[in-house]
């Protein structure tokens, strides 16, 4: 156990003392007035949906009922300042009801033009939680663009406030009260037939991060909360450590929600994932080697979901070595991880050298956490400060992250070395929460044959291991040789090319290249992760609200930030084609909401209009590719480990790309001044 004894025995006693004390000894939930706390009461059906082809990432939306706008940020956009503080420097009003928030369009930026304040849709770029005008306004939105558009929902946690304000603590009551509302929420949103795969969040217990294993009172109750999405047969194991699988297309694809908190190292009532221990975390690791075996042998795809990713500078070190063994014995099993936590939109590489390179290695500093705000800087006050909210690197640290990942990206080995057999793609979404602008990710994978009862082509390698000259390096994708050049030279870093131990060793025998020679490892170029067939990712779109801050009676509206396509990949092939649901792939999002779009674009021009109409029409259609251009920055294929690696090189040599992405990190905020 780590050195952190006093604390986790605080943070034991407090768990168990939640656990042990009756509703009517619970603080009273207060806040706006929370219609949909109850859980919708429907059953989930059996109900079959045709497939779109798409599914909704959703992470860390937090909503707080507190919120008050026209409230100071100081405050947590909890209080407002008194009426005769003009210069906005006077004295919080404690009583300052939120009766009058409809009157406060005035004052919403800045009191006195000189300090900003809470504003009535949410406060972007600040350490505010998310009002429950926001959350309102974005399950509206998923319902009116997205509930019949999707398959399925992924959805990594995080639905309770900070504990950023100490005159309004949290209490596990709120923390519960305010994950049902947001059940209801969901359930409302896309009904009872559409699998919902959620997974809990750091801030989803009480204290924070800190959670010992079940059964317990937190998984009984999320058991409660959840009963709607956990299969009935995964029940017991989800008392006992609040993870489970989910299958959302039945014996094709699955969703694995992973309880990161396990393997969380901010976690002191745990110790890790020590091989052939009785650690919660390693347990996770023995259910979820099990998991992954079972869905193989089915001939079925995984995505792995959960709240913390698998970064060195979060996990346990035997933790992220674990996870980073399985998803990468298990390429041709798991199409894709999907995490939140971060707040900070981003992919990075899990590779057999950075595993290397771990083994029981001191946690990367640049991972940390950062005091100097070195991003966008947060609007607060100094009674957030030491407020007991993790400052991670969405918060402070972001140009630190960034300069990893340059230097990972640029390290990487050139293409007739690397083996895409030794990578794993991690990808981190940005969140609802306004920590920049708040995000929501829409993937698109592919559907060609998986409709019917068996599909179409074989997935994946059957067979057992591959042979070593089966697996094909980047040179043989027909990767551009001369723009590649420049990252075959390393300059050392975190990850070594040095000769590998000896593995008959006793001290080097957990090593991932030695456990890769007694373990079965999977994996195959036919497999989706690692070419285009059934199940693959072939995209994702981000929406964001990039006017979150205004103070107009209108809610703000969600737009495309970005999307991983290319510009022709999101149109319709002919104007004969313009009903996107007479396509066997559907269109990666409805025409409506690209930006520019007008319907004559695509509508085939009649004979009798004349010179000036049809010139109209074209010059609708060059602004719209215009548009599509400015969102199409990355132009990738699909979302296969190849291509990922063949983005990252090229983020590396493009200069304008690289600040693109670096853009694209703070959800496009970076220029924004708070």
């Amino acid at each position: 156990m780590r050195s952190y004894l006093v604390f986790a025995l605080v943070g034991l006693t407090l768990t168990v003392a939640s656990a042990a004390r009756s509703p009517t000894d619970q603080e009273h939930f207060v806040g706006p007035s929370l219609s949909s706390t109850n859980p919708v009461t429907k059953t989930r059906t059996n109900k079959k949906r045709p497939l779109k082809g798409r599914f909704l990432h959703i992470t860390d939306i937090h909503p707080d009922p507190n919120y008050k706008t026209g409230a100071t940020f100081e405050s947590g956009c909890h209080r407002k300042p008194k009426k005769d503080d003009k210069k906005g420097k006077g004295k919080l009003d404690e009583n300052a009801s939120d009766d009058d928030d409809e009157g406060d369009e005035v004052d919403a930026n800045h009191i006195g033009n000189k300090e900003p304040v809470a504003g009535k849709w949410g406060s972007g770029i600040s350490d505010c939680d998310t009002p429950m005008s926001l959350v309102n306004i974005t399950f509206d939105w998923l319902k009116k663009e997205w509930a019949n558009e999707v398959d399925f929902v992924i959805w990594t946690g995080d639905n309770a406030r900070h504990d950023i304000d100490r005159t309004q603590p949290r209490t596990p009551r709120e923390i519960f009260t305010l994950n049902r509302m947001v059940v209801s929420k969901m359930l409302d949103t896309f009904g009872a037939d559409l699998p919902i795969v959620p997974s809990i969040g750091n801030n989803d217990i009480y204290p924070h991060n800190v959670l010992a294993a079940g059964p317990s009172h937190i998984t009984e109750e999320f058991l409660q909360i959840w009963k709607r999405f956990i299969p009935s047969d995964a029940a017991h194991v989800f008392e006992r450590g609040a993870y489970y699988s989910q299958e959302v297309i039945p014996d094709k694809l699955a969703v694995i929600s992973l309880n990161t908190l396990f393997w969380y190292d901010s976690n002191t009532l745990v110790d890790g994932c020590g091989d052939h221990s009785n650690d919660p975390g390693a347990l996770e690791m023995d259910w979820l080697e099990v998991q992954l075996a079972n869905f193989r042998q089915r001939g079925m795809q995984v995505w792995m979901s959960g709240h913390v990713p698998p970064h060195m500078g979060h996990y346990y070190d035997n933790c992220y070595l674990r996870y980073g063994d399985l998803a990468l014995r298990y390429q041709d099993t798991i199409v894709g991880h999907l995490f939140g936590h971060m707040n900070i939109d981003h992919f990075f590489f899990i590779d057999v050298d950075e595993l290397e390179a771990t083994s029981m290695s001191q946690p990367d500093p640049s991972l940390q956490n950062v005091t100097a705000p070195t991003g966008p800087r947060l609007r607060h006050g100094p009674e957030l400060q030491g407020s007991g909210r993790y400052r991670i690197q969405g918060r402070s640290g972001a140009q630190s992250l960034q300069a990893e990942l340059k230097k990972d990206f640029g390290e990487m080995p050139g293409p007739r070395i690397l083996k895409l057999k030794d990578y794993a793609v991690m990808n981190v979404a940005p969140s609802v929460i306004p920590t920049y602008y708040p995000g929501i990710r829409i993937f698109t994978y592919n559907i060609t044959g998986v409709s019917g009862d068996r599909l179409d082509e074989v997935l994946f390698y059957r067979g057992g291991e591959v042979p070593e000259d089966e697996d094909e390096d980047l040179e043989e994708q027909g990767e551009d040789d001369d723009k590649i050049e420049v990252t075959k030279k390393r300059k050392g870093g975190h990850r070594h090319s040095k000769p590998k131990d000896d593995c008959k060793l006793p001290q080097n025998e957990d090593k991932p290249h030695c456990t890769f020679k007694t373990k079965p490892r999977h994996y195959s170029r036919h497999s989706p992760s690692r070419s285009n067939r059934p199940l693959t990712p072939l995209g994702y779109s981000q929406f964001y609200l990039p006017t979150i801050d205004q103070q107009s009676s209108h809610p703000p509206q969600w737009e495309v930030e970005y999307t991983t396509f290319k510009a022709k990949s999101l149109v319709p092939p002919s104007p004969n084609h313009s009903n996107q649901t007479s396509l066997t792939q559907p269109l990666p999002v409805p025409l409506h909401l690209l930006p520019g779009y007008d319907p004559a674009i695509f509508t085939p021009p009649n004979d009798g209009e004349g010179k000036k109409a049809r010139q109209k029409v074209a010059a609708k259609k060059k602004k719209f590719y215009k548009q599509l251009e400015k969102i199409t920055p990355f132009r990738m294929n699909d979302l296969t480990i190849g291509n990922y690696i063949k983005l990252a090189r090229m983020l590396v040599i493009e200069k304008k790309l690289w600040n693109k992405f670096s853009e694209i990190m703070w959800v496009s905020t970076r220029s924004v001044l708070p």
